[in-house]
């Protein structure tokens, strides 16, 4: 019996793989290295975001509303994730995105053209209250066109609204209890979970699941945005959030999760040079690809961790691939000049 009983839709392909990485394993000689490839969960180009939908769109579609307005960065995964799961119900999608690095039309913005989106970028320093205002002044305005068109749009506020998060992170407790049940079947003794950390949803659901289950496995978050005291706290009151919206009598403290801070480079979406080096490693010894905003620098983190000896060849560390491919086009020019250095 399922951890969570909410109404639930049916969009992503579960369970995920769960992959031995033994070429990885082998180049760094380190632990031994699984993926959990959340980037094949068959939703647009696939991403963690899709067990969250899954519970939140279930919510959106029983109030009756058929178009949904998110607001994130430029190159957002979650926002193409939200708009192709949209499509799949027969909804609009439109979003009001903050400029970032790499505003052109390519990676996730590309895709949501073929996704026919409604999209505004607005330019400015986000983290500024004068920002914030035009941002919910563009979305009320986005909302309005929808409604003077005969629809009834629904805000997301992925990331800033508690109920919102709440089922979120519904969603990846599922993800947990899933994970658990393939180790356990596989007879894998994992120590580590390896989780990028942006808006903390994903994590607090990990964390909660695992939590709830007594499992063994520590998460270990490493922050592209944020410090360390900061995503602990934001953890913490995301659970106990999400906890008291389901019912669970459980806990989160800092003494459940690593957090690591030391990866994120300049800032947010500016690549560093050890995560186009971590890509490049992954896609060269197990083939596939990772993202420069996320699971790169979650990589990054994880090959300085085992050249460190926090990770050792006696332990077992699962990384959680979130998806994010599509960035990699946006990034073509650091990527290339990464490629002709060596």
């Amino acid at each position: 019996m399922s951890l969570v009983s909410l109404p639930r839709l049916d969009l992503g392909l579960f369970p995920t793989p769960l992959q031995e990485l033994t070429n990885l394993s082998q180049v760094l000689g380190g632990p031994r290295i699984f993926a959990k490839r959340e980037d094949l969960t068959g939703l647009g180009a696939g991403g963690n975001k899709v067990r969250s939908l899954e519970f939140a769109l279930a919510e959106i579609k029983a109030s009756g509303a058929d178009t949904v307005i998110g607001s994130l960065g430029s190159q957002s995964n979650y926002c193409v994730q939200l708009a192709a799961a949209a499509r799949k119900l027969n909804m609009n999608a439109g979003f009001v995105l903050f400029e970032g690095e790499h505003p052109e039309i390519q990676g996730n913005l590309l895709l949501q053209k073929i996704l026919n989106s409604k999209v505004k970028i607005l330019k400015g320093d986000r983290s500024t209250g004068e920002f914030a205002a035009n941002a919910d002044n563009e979305i009320a305005r986005m909302a309005q066109e929808y409604i003077d068109m005969g629809h009834r749009p629904y805000i997301i506020k992925y990331g800033a609204d508690p109920h919102a998060d709440s089922l979120a992170i519904a969603g990846w407790v599922t993800g947990a209890e899933e994970l658990c049940n393939q180790l356990q079947a596989q007879k894998i003794n994992a120590q580590y979970l390896i989780d990028s950390v942006g808006t903390c949803v994903t994590a607090s659901g990990l964390i909660l699941g695992l939590k709830l289950l007594k499992s063994s496995l520590r998460l270990v978050g490493i922050s592209v945005n944020r410090s360390k005291e900061q995503i602990i706290e934001r953890i913490i009151q995301k659970t106990k959030t999400a906890a008291d919206f389901m019912g669970w009598e459980v806990n989160v403290g800092p003494g459940d999760m690593l957090i690591y801070d030391g990866y994120i480079g300049e800032r947010y979406g500016v690549v560093t040079r050890e995560c186009l080096e971590a890509v490049k490693v992954v896609a060269q010894t197990e083939g596939f690809f990772l993202d420069p905003v996320y699971t790169g620098k979650a990589m990054s983190g994880l090959i300085d961790l085992v050249k460190r000896g926090v990770f050792t060849s006696k332990d077992t560390v699962i990384f959680l691939h979130s998806g994010g491919f599509p960035a990699v086009f946006a990034y073509d020019k650091e990527i290339i000049s990464s490629c002709e250095e060596n």
